[in-house]
């Protein structure tokens, strides 16, 4: 069971790329099939067109919420491809971590399960594909609540939302401020996953999903 500084907790909550999936499918659309679909329209080889969209991408910047919407390139970008079909194609790239799913089917039914993400639906749908099951509810702060990252407002949301207080729920993930400062920050228990080894190792700093089982 939770030691006694966790015997409250009803929710766990999971941050998806880099936690529960590897970044190869996000990394492919953005760096590659975008890049591809850029060349292909402006007739351009593929290393100038990725120049180009870089540079496109660091106009915007990531705290535009506009940045993480595949729908905004492919309408700046004047693309005819519809981009939930391109993603679709890559959902082979899809790798859920082998700890992940092993701790998701140990939680299963002791906990509410939830996700925490700033991806868009277009890719929950499908990097969450093959273990969807599991979670009871799954957020977008770009889709459900136009945020791009997960602001202490976004947790404060969910708590709302689920009917728990902050004590009540563990989050876990694999960046440092908004996947752990933050939702400490309003109370809620953080894990980090550091699956690289950057950060000095600590009870609250985990080299595998495994890791946070020790804390069950």
């Amino acid at each position: 069971m939770w030691n006694q500084k966790h015997k409250n907790v009803k929710v766990i909550s999971f941050d998806v790329d880099g936690t529960l999936i590897d970044r190869s499918f996000v990394d492919t659309f953005w760096e590659i099939e975008i890049p591809k679909l850029y060349a292909k329209k402006y007739n351009l080889d593929f290393n100038e067109a990725w120049k180009m969209v870089k540079k496109c991408y660091d106009e915007v910047g990531d705290h535009d919420v506009r940045w993480y919407l595949p729908k905004y390139w492919f309408d700046r970008f004047n693309f005819v491809e519809n981009p939930e079909k391109i993603l679709w194609k890559l959902k082979d790239k899809v790798k859920v971590y082998p700890d992940a799913e092993k701790v998701l089917k140990e939680l299963y039914g002791k906990y509410t399960l939830i996700v925490t993400s700033n991806a868009s639906w277009e890719f929950l749908n499908i990097g969450l594909e093959k273990i969807k099951d599991y979670f009871s509810k799954i957020y977008s702060c770009t889709s459900d609540f136009g945020e791009v990252r997960k602001t202490p407002s976004v947790y404060l949301r969910i708590c709302n939302d689920l009917k728990v207080k902050p004590n009540e729920i563990v989050h876990v993930g694999d960046h440092y401020e908004f996947d752990y400062l933050v939702p400490r920050s309003v109370g809620i228990e953080a894990y980090l996953i550091d699956r690289k080894g950057k950060f000095n190792p600590r009870k609250d700093v985990l080299k595998t999903l495994e890791d946070l089982l020790k804390y069950l």
